[in-house]
């Protein structure tokens, strides 16, 4: 059932077919890992929506010796707090080998980014990219380059790094498409977004550990960001891609002073800890998280799915936490150790 969240503003339409390119993707996006993969896949960029006559771009990932036959779908969200990262960048190996295993077309979309856009923008694209989806376009884009390849819509398994985990689970929350996914891969995602955006004032002892309140970065920085983006060249150009690691502090001076986001009219929706109240039935979830994470409290992990266990006992969950940063699992494979379970998890669900 579709929700009332999901709206496409008049000024917005979806992309057509008629657009993809072949994509050489960067080595300097990449982890040594995935570049050592990336070469059995070819990569190719495709609209997927319009805004003011500007293309927000998808990626399809498919590797180049497939079966016959439609092959399933792993639709990733990227990570970067909402205000950096690239849909193509920062691929993680075991997904790439996961593809080559089954046989599975990866897919990965832009979507626009604060501060130069609401948050609520960022959101309609999501929305957007899945109706694309739903409609048949993005096969249709596909067949231009890939006329061999057809794409299992329902055999999909739905990831996101972080502010890509915040995205993949709100799009099962909200929801935010009528597939049905298979399962969901979670990787340290936001789901207290209430908590973290409070982080000027009533945060908890968690969120005043982090990294992002490690420094004050007073809001004159968005605000300078914000005057650059009006009075560039390119005035009103999107903003839907910046590199990792390049724009952070933007995040850090919104949450500091309290102007990440409209919490009064969003907070339900958008945080997932809340929107689980209202949750229909969810698909099986693999979470996992960092306790020596420096950004994202892995409690906001712990307290998700233990809720997730009391509203929802019958879902699968497989729910494990390791060491290291943020991103500690940046270039691991399928054969990482701790990784192995999680895996056979993942797969008594996808492919089907």
């Amino acid at each position: 059932m579709m929700s009332d969240y999901q709206v496409i503003c008049e000024n917005q339409k979806l992309g057509n077919t008629a657009n993809m390119e072949r994509w050489t993707i960067d080595p300097a996006s990449q982890h040594p890992s995935a570049m050592r993969v990336f070469d059995q896949f070819s990569t190719f960029r495709t609209q997927y929506k319009l805004v003011d006559d500007q293309p927000i771009h998808a990626f399809f990932i498919v590797p180049d010796q497939l079966p016959s036959g439609p092959r399933p779908l792993l639709v990733r969200f990227h990570g970067g707090g909402w205000v950096e990262g690239e849909a193509e960048a920062s691929i993680r190996a075991f997904f790439l080998e996961l593809s080559l295993k089954h046989g599975a077309v990866i897919l990965t979309p832009n979507y626009r980014l604060r501060p130069e856009h609401q948050l609520t923008d960022g959101m309609d694209d999501i929305h957007s990219f899945w109706q694309w989806v739903e409609d048949g376009s993005a096969q249709r884009a596909l067949s231009t380059s890939r006329p061999d390849v057809a794409v299992d819509v329902g055999n999909l398994m739905v990831a996101g790094e972080s502010t890509g985990g915040h995205i993949a689970v709100l799009t099962a929350l909200l929801p935010l498409t009528s597939l049905a996914i298979n399962v969901l891969f979670l990787q340290y995602p936001t789901l207290n977004l209430t908590d973290v955006a409070r982080a000027h004032n009533d945060v908890s002892e968690a969120m005043q550990k982090s990294g992002l309140w490690a420094e004050r970065v007073p809001y004159s920085e968005v605000e300078d960001c914000l005057r650059a983006h009006a009075q560039s060249e390119k005035q009103g150009t999107l903003r839907t891609r910046a590199a990792f690691g390049s724009r952070m502090r933007l995040l850090m001076g919104m949450l500091q002073a309290g102007r990440f986001w409209d919490e009064e009219r969003d907070g339900d929706r958008l945080c997932p800890m809340r929107a689980l109240d209202r949750a229909g039935k969810l698909p099986p979830i693999l979470l996992y998280h960092s306790k020596g994470d420096e950004l994202l409290p892995w409690q906001h992990t712990e307290d998700w799915a233990a809720k997730l266990r009391r509203l929802q006992p019958d879902v699968p969950l497989f729910l494990t936490f390791q060491q290291g940063d943020h991103v500690f699992d940046k270039d691991d494979t399928m054969r990482t150790p701790w990784l192995r379970e999680p895996l056979e998890f993942v797969q008594q669900y996808w492919p089907a």
